[in-house]
Formats: C-alpha cells, structure tokens, sequence
C-alpha cells in the first residue's frame, strides 16, 4: 500500500502545480514562465520518490509536461527546457539532486530577470517624456516598463482585453501611481488609436519569421496602427523566441462559457485567446538581444496557423 499512496501523493502534487499555470488566464508568459520554475522547485523538494533516478525521471516528465500546457506560450518551455538540460546531467545522491534542481530552478529564474531588466532598459528610451500609450492585456514586463518610467512622463488608454478583463488590473493599477488613464473595450482601439503616439504590447511568442504571438485583438490594433501611422513596440525577452511558423505554432482555445453566449440552440462561443500579428505589422522588438537578427524570411502566402476556425 506505501508505494500507492506515494504515487498518490506526486501525482496529486503534479496536478495542483500544474493547474497553477494552466488555469492561471490573466497573468502573460514572462510571469507564467516564472510561476514554472518555482513549480519545479517545490515539486523537487516535495516528492515522494525515494530514490535518485527515480525522482529524476519524475522532475523530467513533470517538467515536459508543464512546458506544454500553455503551447501559446514559449518562455514557459524555454525556460523549463533550460532548467531540465542541468537535471538530465546532474550527477549525485538523492538529496543533492533535490537541492540541485531547486537551486537551478532559482538560477534560471535569477538569468530570466536579468534579460527581463535588459529588456526594460532597451525599452526605455524608444518612450518620450508626455507620450500617450495604448496597452492591450496584461505584460509583467510591460508593466515593469511602465514601473520605470517617470510619474507624470506618460498617459495610457487601456483596452479592457477581453474575455478575461486583464485590462482591468492593468487601469487600476496605473491610476493608483498617478498615471492619468482611458479606459475603453476592445472594440474602441481603432477610434482611439489615432490618439496615441504608440501601441506597446508584450509578447507571449516571437516566431521565427518575426510574427508575434499575443492576446487576441493584438493583431486588429496593429493594422488600426498601420493605418493610422502609429507604431507598434512589442517588449519581448529572448527567452521568448522560438523556431516554430506561424502554420506550426498552437493558439489555445478556452471554454466558450467565459464570452456567456446566449443559451439557446444554434449559437456555439469560440473563445480563442492568442492571435498572430505578422512582423510587417511591428514597428520594433525591444529585447535584451537584437532578436530580430534571427528572424528569417517568411515563406510566401498569407500568415496562417494550424487552428481550425470551423472545427469543434
């Protein structure tokens, strides 16, 4: 009975670690990623598992299957990914390889901030004193921009992102620091846009061509910026890249129930969260790395992905 009630015990654990960052819709990669490694730290110093190779092999799988579950989002497996290679490698007993993968855990959190703070800076100077700034759904590092810049220096109108209303937070936010806010739905952002001297959003993935993935309704804003001539800024750490295109990467489709569709037959919600921007769209990445140095020519044809708009 011991062995079950271990099993038990890791995979209830996995579970509860899991749905931290599953189910956790208002909050962007950057701080997603994050809410990873410290997963990964708490399960390396709580599980069952009694002997070395054991416990490596259940961080190993626990640790592929927290950098699936949010496939919009890369720095989740870009950042789990670099804590497995060392807990592949490590050489020890039982317990090192517990403090082992804890403490790499923190390492790899302590290089992320340190390219997060790269990123704030680079960002910095391409915002002047008294611009207005439109923002679309909830960045960690967007929000640590905004931290930096001077009380007063800039204005913000923020659109309520919906489903999820991360724009909510976003508004409160800024107004409880003195920034003198606009708040207005989704659906405003092409009124409004003329208003504004620029778009920054943050960015869950950069694809390999330069396209950006991010909340729905980032793409829409961008063409209104387009046509406007107002740029469009996205705050991207590196660790957000990925090789993926646009026809490979995932967007993640939540429950119709949050849209609250009407309850009569024939009317089916379809509640898809991230959208794709192309990179012609996108004025400047602001990164820690001039990340656009690796972006490749997109192949021809309009931007696609893999997800189908008539499926279940």
């Amino acid at each position: 009975m011991a062995p079950a009630m271990t099993t038990d015990h890791s995979s209830a654990l996995r579970q509860e670690l899991l749905r931290g960052v599953r189910d956790n819709l208002r909050d962007g990669a950057s701080h997603l990623a994050r809410v990873a490694l410290d997963a990964l730290k708490t399960y390396a110093q709580r599980a069952a598992d009694d002997n070395v190779e054991a416990l490596r092999a259940s961080l190993l799988v626990f640790a592929a299957d927290l950098g699936e579950t949010r496939p919009s989002m890369t720095a989740i497996h870009n950042l789990v990914a670099r804590w497995q290679q060392g807990v592949a490698e490590f050489q020890g007993d039982l317990e090192g390889l517990r403090d082992y993968a804890a403490r790499q855990a923190q390492e790899v959190r302590t290089w992320a901030d340190a390219a997060t703070d790269a990123t704030v800076r680079a960002a910095l100077s391409h915002i002047p004193p008294g611009s207005r700034v439109l923002l679309h759904s909830s960045s960690s590092t967007v929000a640590s921009i905004l931290e930096r810049l001077a009380k007063g220096s800039f204005s913000a109108v923020v659109t309520e992102a919906r489903p999820g209303l991360e724009g909510w937070n976003v508004a409160a936010t800024l107004a409880s620091h003195g920034i003198e806010v606009t708040y207005i739905t989704d659906a405003q952002a092409g009124i409004f846009i003329e208003a504004v001297d620029m778009v920054l959003l943050g960015a869950d993935s950069v694809l390999a061509d330069g396209t950006l993935v991010n909340k729905t309704g980032s793409r829409l804003i961008a063409l209104a910026a387009r046509e406007a001539g107002v740029p469009v800024l996205v705050a991207a750490e590196s660790f957000k890249c990925t090789g993926l295109s646009a026809q490979e990467v995932e967007l993640e489709e939540k429950s119709g129930s949050e849209l609250r569709p009407p309850p009569v037959p024939g009317v089916r919600a379809r509640n898809i969260y991230f959208d794709i921007t192309p990179a012609h769209l996108i004025t400047a990445y602001l990164s820690d790395e001039p990340i656009a140095d690796r972006f490749v020519p997109a192949s021809q044809g309009a931007v696609d992905n893999s997800l189908d708009l008539n499926g279940a």
